[in-house]
């Protein structure tokens, strides 16, 4: 770990959380931490990047010292560069605004974004670039995961000059980089090597999102396409084309939905209008990039449905949900960054056997990637209730999962006591428990997690607590 909780950097930037981590070429390592500037108290992002040479070293601090000159406010603005000796070694540290506001990967992963949209968005990024070419910088490894969406409707990109200096191993022109975000606003998809927040397009060319989505318009298509095989010479060029294309803003309201002959229908047209409320009310940390180990997959994967949310074992008396509307759940992550894939977690709980809450994506072993001892789903019931049972759907088999539950607002895990715990779990876990636990907040912890594709993660498609009914 660079840095610990607590450390005054240059006696003024006080490092309180880490939000992120990852190992670089030639052995060295980057942090990124949540801080406060104790000198104007406010809110900073702090990243920490060892290096091993002088020349390594001042090679990020020249970028940033680059980066910090550009003054477009769609650009994360670097604040202030530095160096410390931490733990041994020499750090180079900057400090960058800190914004609240989700990534653009964590908007599509929840569904893509209509073309108007998705032109207005790279449009805005188009020309913050522009406006950073003038003063001689540029990105160079810009990918969904450095453009973050504040409250607003402006996006701001991060990584500005800094991204291919500390280790981006594959970069790229800007306005290539322009069309595969393009590309992936309007198909979830990434079609660059060099980052895997995003699928890769399983069909079509790779770069013609009509191959993927024929509803997307021509003009668009084209656009995206001259866009990614760098067939614009200049970003005011692309830019140009940009304008030419319907556009509309973030925060703009979506179009009614159209009566529809049936409930499913409905729910599909609804699905497939992109979720813009998550841009105005989600919250989450200044982020570098999922390829920092943590990549959440799409939220929608298709399962069987729970049992119904009432049952009667032989010889006893009714057993009911402990709910009849979806409780207030967020993710559990108390030794990361506090959240964990938090804007689904919703999907837990909604008796939709489409959607699914999961964890982030772990690299290198099932214990989390030895980040952290576990992560889970806390549900709070708003008042305390009596569970004797709890079915719960689970995107695959072979998780170690604990149930917890208690009456205070927990801290970390142990703050509830333990109810029940299952290794190596099935797809389908169902507990009956012995006897009637009456509790407010009811925590499904994940201490162990099977292997998925890239890495480790689990899913939770539906959960129920059933409780004493009065038949």
């Amino acid at each position: 770990m660079l840095g610990t909780r607590g450390l005054l950097l240059d006696g003024r930037y006080l490092l309180e959380q880490v939000r992120a981590e990852r190992e670089l070429a030639d052995d060295r390592r980057l942090v990124l931490w949540r801080a406060t500037d104790a000198a104007l108290d406010r809110r900073v992002a702090a990243l920490l990047v060892t290096g091993r040479t002088k020349k390594s070293r001042k090679e990020i601090s020249d970028a940033a010292t680059r980066a910090s000159r550009v003054s477009d406010g769609r650009c994360v603005r670097v604040l202030d560069i530095g160096e410390a000796e931490l733990g041994g070694e020499p750090v180079t540290w900057v400090i960058s605004e800190w914004v609240e506001g989700p990534t653009l990967a964590a908007v599509v992963r929840r569904g893509p974004l209509r073309p108007p949209v998705a032109v207005e968005l790279v449009k805005q990024c188009a020309e913050a670039l522009a406006a950073a070419a003038e003063q001689g910088c540029s990105h160079g490894r810009l990918h969904p995961d450095e453009i973050l969406l504040p409250a607003g409707g402006l996006p701001r990109i991060t990584g500005i000059e800094l991204a291919g200096a500390i280790g981006g191993e594959v970069t790229y022109e800007d306005v290539r980089g322009l069309g595969a975000l393009l590309f992936a606003a309007i198909t979830g998809r990434w079609p660059l090597r060099g980052w895997s927040g995003l699928p890769h397009p399983e069909a079509g060319d790779g770069i013609h999102p009509r191959t993927l989505l024929s509803t997307v318009p021509r003009d668009i298509d084209d656009v995206t396409a001259r866009a990614l095989g760098a067939l614009y010479p200049d970003l005011r060029a692309l830019l140009r084309a940009l304008n030419r294309l319907p556009a509309q803003g973030l925060e703009a309201p979506d179009p009614p939905r159209l009566p529809g002959p049936s409930v499913a229908v409905r729910r599909w047209a609804w699905r497939l209008i992109p979720p813009m409320l998550v841009v105005v009310i989600a919250s989450a940390g200044w982020v570098i990039g999922s390829d920092l180990g943590r990549v959440p997959q799409s939220a929608r994967v298709h399962h069987a449905a729970l049992p119904q949310e009432s049952a009667k074992p032989a010889g006893s008396q009714a057993l009911i949900s402990v709910w009849r509307s979806p409780p207030q759940v967020s993710g559990f992550d108390p030794e990361g960054d506090g959240e964990e894939n938090e804007d689904a977690a919703g999907f837990a709980v909604d008796h939709d056997p489409s959607t699914t809450w999961t964890t982030d994506l772990y690299q290198h072993n099932s214990h989390f990637g030895g980040l952290k001892s576990g992560v889970g789903l806390l549900i709070d019931l708003g008042r305390v209730a009596p569970v004797r049972r709890a079915d719960v759907l689970l995107s695959a088999a072979g998780a170690d999962v604990e149930l917890r539950a208690g009456n205070a607002l927990p801290q970390k895990a142990s703050d509830l006591t333990l109810v029940t715990s299952t290794n190596a779990a099935p797809a389908h876990q169902v507990w009956s428990l012995s006897s009637t636990t009456s509790a407010r907040y009811w925590l499904l912890w994940f201490t162990n997690l099977p292997r998925a594709h890239g890495g480790y993660r689990i899913g939770v498609t539906d959960m129920t607590l059933l409780g004493p009914g009065a038949g």
